[in-house]
Formats: structure tokens, sequence, C-alpha cells
């Protein structure tokens, strides 16, 4: 071969390599994130399944069993799929006002192994039966993602059920081994769900039951003697730097504290987190956010016998949690404790129950990453357009037709108003918390009872615009 036909077939093959190169940047396998969570590009789900498999789920909702169903989700078809009914008294309100609109745990993998959607096996419908605004989970889990604290990811579909439309649901990302590989990546890792308030309780391993009883993953008696070794190290003040991965649990607090949702350790209750322990270090992932803000009552006397934390009993639900959210249920005094929950103080239990995060606020340098955090929510999030740009992201998705569904629990018309409450909450909340910081708001319960004139006026609030526990048939004006 002549020298310059040499150098024009290797010219020839770079080319080659070249366009098969770009080939390949240009169509890559999508992982699930970009293929299902891209927020603003709403997905497709068809859901097929035999009338009688669906009788049998409607019938017997709060049973949860399973059954197969066929799945096809943008396009992409899937047999042998798992489905059941997901909730605890949300199954009972729905049935109670004579819906189907159940919410819904998908398993690709349960009847056929290795079957999975762009790397994910398990996926979560929420109906949002009690969120008129459809996205506090989605705003919640995005505050998150701008402080870079790992939580499950989001995005709306349009449900069909045998070809005929469901509904409109938010998609949320389970916090399983694939939610694990994507935020720690080759980190072995064990995930709990616990119901407990995080106390340290002595060396005795049957304290701590409601902890190893809900492992999700992993989860062995080694794991749990760390997780024993990090809670004593908070309760003692000593190397807890070694036993908890601070900036993180700083970030979970900050959080928390902004959201106000009493269904969880913000609370009476010790629920709605998961614990990781990997390498010695615990921290907190952020779940189930469809009621902060307002939407769980915070009446002590309604709590009576949940105080015992050792033997709360997370399937014996209490019977107050089906009475309706109505507006005369919220006094002013109501909507100022959300409005002004105090950042010092920010529980509204019992703070001798509450000694975990108690601890670590009597720490100044973790006092000061979290009220870092509370800033950067504050000022960057809420007051400087991050809310707002995925309210607008949420709005084109489905602003248009939500709410217009014959078995929407709240109408299109509902849905906006919400989201102006919610905007004006959120608003004035920064505005609290801020003012707390800089020492111009009183920031503990004492201090706030004590000089209630210099809290942020919540005249114009009404937060039953936000939904709330318990739809009725007035939630569609």
């Amino acid at each position: 071969m002549k020298k310059k036909e040499t150098k024009m077939f290797i010219a020839a093959i770079a080319l080659l390599m070249c366009c098969l190169g770009m080939n390949s940047q240009i169509t890559p396998e999508k992982n699930y994130k970009e293929a299902l969570f891209t927020l603003g590009h709403i997905a497709t789900i068809d859901i097929s399944m035999p009338d009688s498999t669906w009788q049998a789920i409607v019938r017997n909702p709060s049973d949860k069993a399973y059954h197969v169903c066929s799945l096809t989700i943008n396009g992409e078809q899937f047999d042998k799929v798992a489905i059941r009914t997901k909730g605890a008294s949300s199954l009972d309100d729905v049935k109670s006002i004579k819906s189907d609109r159940y919410s819904f745990t998908l398993k690709l993998n349960k009847y056929k192994k290795g079957q999975k959607y762009h790397g994910m096996t398990k996926l979560l419908l929420n109906n949002n039966i009690w969120d008129a605004t459809q996205m506090k989970d989605a705003v919640v889990y995005d505050m998150c993602y701008h402080i870079g604290l790992p939580a499950p990811l989001t995005n709306y579909a349009r449900i069909t059920l045998n070809g005929k439309y469901f509904g409109c649901y938010l998609m949320v990302e389970a916090v399983d081994k694939h939610f694990c590989k994507r935020n720690y990546p080759g980190e072995e890792t064990n995930i709990y769900k616990p119901y407990h308030n995080l106390a340290y309780r002595g060396e005795d391993m049957k304290n701590y039951a409601d902890i190893s009883d809900y492992a999700k993953m992993n989860g062995d008696e080694a794991s749990m003697q760390r997780v024993v070794a990090a809670l004593r190290s908070v309760d003692e003040g000593k190397d807890v730097d070694q036993h908890l991965d601070v900036e993180s649990v700083m970030k979970y607090m900050a959080l928390q504290t902004i959201v106000v949702n009493y269904d969880c350790m913000t609370g009476h209750n010790v629920q709605n987190y998961y614990l990781r322990e990997a390498d010695g270090k615990i921290s907190l992932i952020p779940w189930d956010y469809n009621l902060a803000w307002g939407g769980y009552p915070d009446d002590e006397n309604d709590f009576d016998g949940f105080e015992n934390m050792g033997e709360f009993d997370p399937t014996a639900m209490p019977q107050w949690i089906d009475v309706p959210m109505t507006e005369s249920d919220w006094s002013k005094e109501d909507v100022s404790k959300i409005v002004n929950f105090p950042i010092d103080t920010p529980f509204s239990c019992d703070l001798s129950q509450r000694t975990f995060f108690m601890n670590l606020l009597a720490n100044k340098v973790y006092k000061a990453r979290y009220y870092h955090y509370l800033k950067v929510l504050c000022n960057q999030y809420i007051k400087g357009g991050g809310f707002k740009k995925t309210v607008a992201t949420i709005n084109r998705e489905i602003g248009s037709f939500v709410g217009t569904e014959d078995n929407a629990f709240y109408s299109n018309m509902r849905f906006h108003k919400a989201n102006e409450t919610l905007d004006a909450v959120l608003q004035k909340r920064a505005d609290s918390v801020l003012g707390q910081i800089n020492g111009t708001i009183p920031s503990t319960w004492d201090a706030q009872k004590a000089h209630p004139e210099k809290l942020i006026n919540i005249d114009d609030i009404n937060l039953s615009d936000l939904g709330g526990l318990m739809v009725t048939e007035k939630n569609k004006p």
C-alpha cells in the first residue's frame, strides 16, 4: 500500500471510529432518572389486568396483597408485574368516599427475575389524597436536592387503567438498593425505616427493636451495634463526628424545620424517615411530606398513649386520623405555629422525647451548620427563585388538566388556589426563620408565647386551602 493510500486509510478508520463514538454519545442507555424522573416531562403509564383482579384489589385494599398486571411505561411494555395498594390510613379514606383511586406500589422483578425499567425495579404511585397542592412531596424533595441532601426522585404520570384514563399521579422513587447506588455509589449501606425517637436507651439491643425490626436493606446485628454506638455518642456528646454524618443530619434538621411536618418526629410521631448506617456513621433520609405545612393535627390530647416510644405499634393507627380537616379546625394560633415554628425548639412534642436532636443543637458548631442550611433554604430556594421555578415547571406539566378527572380528590381550581396559598405560607415561613436567626423574632416556644406581638402576621393565610387529613366531597368546589 502506497504512503498516500495508507494515510487515507488511517484517516478513514479514524473518521469511522469518531462517528461510532459520537453515535454512542447520542444514543446511550438512559438511566431511570433521565427516563422517568425529569420534572416537566410527564410520563405515561398504562396498567392492564383482568377485571376480576381489579375487583379483588378494590374489595380489600387494606390487605395490600400483590397481584399480577401488565405495565407499559412510556411505551415500554412489561408483563408479570406485581401491583398492590400503598398507604395506611389513606386506604380507609379512599374507601370511605367510595373511590377506587388508591396509591400503588409496582414491582417489576417480583414475578419475573431481572425485569427492570432502565435500572429500576420498584415504582411508587401516590394519589395525593391529602394534598390539594399535589406537589408537597415534589417541592420538599427539591429542597433536598438544592442543599445536597439525598432524597427520592419525583415526577408526574398520566395513569391509564385497562386503556381508560385513571388520573394524574405523583411518581416517587423507592428508597432501595437502586436509590443507594445512585446516591452512595460503591458504599456498603444499611437502611432502616424506624419507629423510634433515636434516643439512646442503654446497651440492651431489645430497646432498639423498633429500628432493627424495620431493616429494609441489609441491617444485620453488627450494623445495629454501630447504630447504637452512634446514638450513645450523641447522648454523651463524645466522638460524635466519628459516628454521625453531621453535615447530612444538619441538612435534614434544617429541612424538617422549614417544612413543619407533624407526621414525623417534628410532631408527636416517630415515623416517616429512613436511617442509613454506612461504615459506622449514621444519617437520615427524608420521607413522606404530603402532610407538611399543616396537613396533620397538632393537638397533644390527640396523641394520648403514644408517648411510650418503646411500645409504639405502627400497625395500630389511631381513630382520630379519620377526623376531617375543615376550615373551622384552623385557629389563628394553629396557623401561626406553622408560619412561626421556632427554630431553636423545632418540635411540637415534649423536648425530652427528642434528645437526639436537641443534644446536637446544644453544640455551637453543629448549630451553626443548621443555621447555615436554614438560611440557604430561605434565601436561595424560597426567596431566591428555586421554589417558584419548580412550581412553574410543575404547572406547565400538569396545571391544565390535574383535577379534571372524574375521580379527582380536588378540582383544578382548588389545585391552583392551593399553590397560591403554599407560596404565601413559604414566603412568610422564610421571613419568620430569617427573623429568628437575626434575633428580631423569638426562636423558642416559651419566648414566642411571651412575645406574640413579634411574630409574623398570618391573618391572610387559610391553611385549609392546602388540604389535610381525610378527603370529603367538599374538597371539590
